[in-house]
């Protein structure tokens, strides 16, 4: 017998960039901060840092583990390590 109120949560992280102002992302566990210049997430397998101008949550669904981001998307990075704290000195490694 089926349990119906299982949810189908990505084990692995998906990302669909459009035109570099919409960006999607699958796999999303917990959004760390969102600024206009800098977005930052916990994803399955460690976290990501977006950077741009005018950067903002479209839509976020934790349950699913789906994020929409729309802007100028300058710069995606990704991380094997999940993000607790966040600090400049970080990104520059």
């Amino acid at each position: 017998m089926e349990n119906t109120n299982t949810v189908n949560v990505p084990t692995k992280s998906n990302l669909s960039l459009t035109g570099r102002t919409t960006l999607n992302i699958s796999g999303i566990k917990k959004v760390k901060s969102t600024e206009p210049s800098m977005i930052i997430a916990n994803l399955d397998t460690g976290a990501v840092v977006i950077n741009g101008t005018g950067l903002s949550v479209q839509h976020l669904d934790i349950k699913e583990g789906f994020l929409e981001i729309q802007g100028e998307i300058n710069n995606i990075k990704f991380t094997n390590q999940i993000s607790k704290s966040f600090s400049i000195k970080n990104m520059f490694k």
